[in-house]
């Protein structure tokens, strides 16, 4: 079961960013951003005073959006466990972020983690999609 812990309109292509904290861990944050060109989902780890984006995730290319003048519903959830953190557009997982098993979840893999990053990305797709809403 999601927890819902942001819930937003966005019109694509305005800027905007938005965050939430685990539901159960202060140190994990995750942040949608939109900079007027592209959307970007980030994982956050405060306990990493360096550096604490611990991965990102690629969302959209702006020119690539239809309709830029419908509003678009942003909600970020966390599971129940407070691990793992879903941005939902319209209801649908765009941008995934398991913080136990170090994994980012989007439609293109992009961009990939950091040389020597922990993390890895794997695609969405309808199998995952059923689990994670159901």
């Amino acid at each position: 079961m999601l927890h819902l812990v942001l819930e937003d309109k966005h019109l694509i292509g305005q800027a905007k960013r938005v965050g939430a904290h685990s539901t159960a861990n202060d140190d994990f944050v995750v942040i949608f951003e939109d900079d007027g060109e592209t959307g970007y989902f980030y994982a956050m780890d405060l306990r990493d005073k360096a550096n604490p984006v611990a991965d990102s995730l690629y969302l959209y290319s702006v020119s690539d959006i239809e309709n830029l003048q419908e509003a678009r519903k942003i909600q970020i959830c966390w599971n129940e466990s407070g691990d793992s953190a879903y941005l939902l557009i319209n209801g649908y997982p765009h941008g995934v972020f398991d913080f136990t098993r170090l994994i980012g979840y989007n439609h293109s893999k992009y961009p990939q983690p950091d040389l020597g990053s922990m993390w890895s990305h794997e695609e969405i797709n309808d199998k995952l999609v059923i689990q994670w809403l159901k």
